[in-house]
């Protein structure tokens, strides 16, 4: 992928141009003159690489901000004062991170339609063809499922802008984005390429979508309605939005299953075999390792680094690179209520000491946050009561945007547990999840669990504290809390577990999605505040 990054920057360059139009025209900050481009299969797959090339384009997608929101949403812990809001439950429209976010990802869907719509009349074999608009067709599904799932309904543009054409679209519905997301991903599962395969002379590189990684999202789709729905019929109001996909929640459950087993029959990926191998998936100079089926891209080269590491890692501790960092940090109360600290998955994926500028930094044995000590006398000087993840750390990053540190989308331990998940609630027995959670336990070493004789509510509890350990920081928690239902109380839990009337504690039906941004709002005549 490093050769197709720079041609993208090159023809972004080129093709600069600005709007004064709303985002929701999508009309562009820069885009591909699409006239006179998408003539040959060469241009088609630059125009293919430009399109994955907004996935972190700007600081609002996966680069920087979109973390860091997704974050500071979940029960975890609190991020800088940027995301306030978000920690909080305070979120409203004129949130000035939100349209940051919002216009990315639009821009992206943007340069989605028009590979889908530009290459199909390209002269040129039909198998690369099919797989490049495959390709466009999970970064396009990618792209609403995360709008999906923050905003809720939004505005559905499936074809690129016609000269001309005025004015904002209407909200559509769930049904209706959701339609479009599992069509695409069945295409691109059908069309995307295995793992490094080469036909006619074509490789596809690490780094681009795979037929495994279109079914492992497609399952996570899958499984979000599922989990969506059953919440609803139970009388969740946060998730009664989703009463409009009817009441058999069961069936999306099991196409669930059958997309994970799909994807873990593709070849070219393995999970660890060892817990000296699983200890190193996460370092940044393993990245696209065969636990991983599809990530964000980071290199050491200039303007093509990622913001990772800054984001997870404390500020000047020489774990990522520049001046700022420490953005997103546990709380005591996450680890006090929902994960057991002695896991050694999440053991592993903490920072047990560092040292900035001034101070050394111990763990406390509560794991609820770290002793300090001066750095030129030893004297103790208090605690700071947060601890941050090892998962991201970038020691050879030279400054903020150079690290090379993935940003891990969707891993093959997920398939595994989403698997254990749709199987138990499928038959409603909490024992068929045991062996797909014991293999990812006893990869690392762990011993395994039984669920026989739980109720359904109390596996759920149990499948959770076991995501939570697994996917720690990994940006899955607040989707799994809201999907879960269990939004409210989670935050109340670990904000507030001393029942004090602390503000972060307090969520309702109207935080599991975000506020459309009051930008597009008044913009766009067809959206109601």
């Amino acid at each position: 992928m490093n050769n197709f990054k720079y041609i993208a920057i090159i023809l972004v360059g080129l093709m600069m141009f600005t709007s004064c139009e709303s985002w929701l025209e999508e009309e562009p900050k820069t885009q591909i003159a699409t006239d006179n481009f998408y003539q040959d299969k060469d241009q088609a797959l630059m125009a293919l690489t430009a399109a994955y090339a907004q996935l972190k384009s700007g600081p609002g997608y996966y680069n920087q901000q979109f973390l860091s929101n997704v974050y500071a949403s979940s029960d975890q812990g609190t991020s800088s004062w940027k995301h306030g809001d978000f920690t909080k439950g305070i979120l409203e429209s004129t949130n000035g991170a939100l349209p940051i976010t919002w216009n990315e990802i639009y821009v992206a869907i943007r340069d989605a339609n028009n590979v889908i719509h530009k290459v199909a009349d390209v002269d040129m074999d039909e198998v690369i063809k099919s797989r490049i608009i495959g390709e466009a067709k999970f970064l396009r599904a990618l792209h609403y499922f995360n709008l999906v799932r923050c905003w809720g309904e939004v505005p559905l543009r499936t074809e690129p802008v016609r000269p001309g054409e005025e004015g904002g679209l209407p909200v559509s519905s769930r049904t209706d984005i959701y339609n479009v997301i599992i069509s695409d991903l069945k295409q691109a599962s059908e069309n995307c390429w295995g793992r490094g395969e080469v036909r006619l002379g074509e490789t596809n590189d690490l780094g681009r979508a795979t037929a495994a990684s279109a079914q492992a999202l497609l399952a996570r789709v899958y499984l979000h309605i599922a989990s969506s729905v059953r919440c609803a019929t139970e009388g969740s109001a946060g998730c009664a939005p989703y009463a409009e996909f009817g009441t058999n929640y069961k069936a999306y459950y099991d196409s669930c299953r059958v997309m994970c087993d799909s994807a873990l029959m593709q070849p070219g990926y393995a999970l660890a075999s060892s817990y000296q191998e699983w200890e190193k998936i996460f370092d940044a100079d393993k990245g696209n390792n065969p636990e991983m089926l599809f990530e964000i891209q980071g290199s050491s080269a200039t303007g093509q680094g990622t913001s990772v590491s800054n984001l997870f890692s404390p500020r000047n501790a020489g774990l990522s690179g520049g001046g700022w960092g420490g953005t997103n940090k546990m709380i005591a109360g996450f680890v006090q209520s929902n994960v057991d600290y002695t896991d050694v998955r999440f053991d592993n994926a903490i920072i047990h000491a560092y040292e900035d500028n001034t101070f050394s930094y111990e763990l406390l044995p509560a794991y609820n946050g770290y002793a300090r000590y001066l750095l030129d006398t030893g004297e103790r000087k208090g605690a700071v009561y947060n601890v941050f993840t090892s998962k991201f750390i970038d020691s050879d990053a030279t400054t903020e945007y150079t690290s090379q540190q993935n940003w891990h989308v969707i891993r093959l331990a997920d398939v595994y547990m989403m698997r254990a998940e749709a199987l138990a609630e499928i038959n409603e027995e909490p024992a068929l999840a045991n062996a797909d959670v014991n293999i990812l336990r006893s990869r690392v070493g762990m011993t395994g669990l039984d669920f026989s004789g739980l109720s359904m509510a109390e596996f759920r509890e149990a499948l959770l504290r076991e995501r939570a350990a697994e996917f720690f920081m990994e940006g899955q928690r607040w989707f799994d809390l809201t999907r879960m239902g269990v939004y409210e109380e989670k935050c109340k839990i670990a904000f507030d577990p001393k029942n004090q009337g602390k503000i972060q504690g307090v969520r309702g039906p109207e935080d599991y999605t975000w506020p459309i941004p009051i930008t597009e709002v008044s913009a766009n005549d067809n959206i109601d505040e």
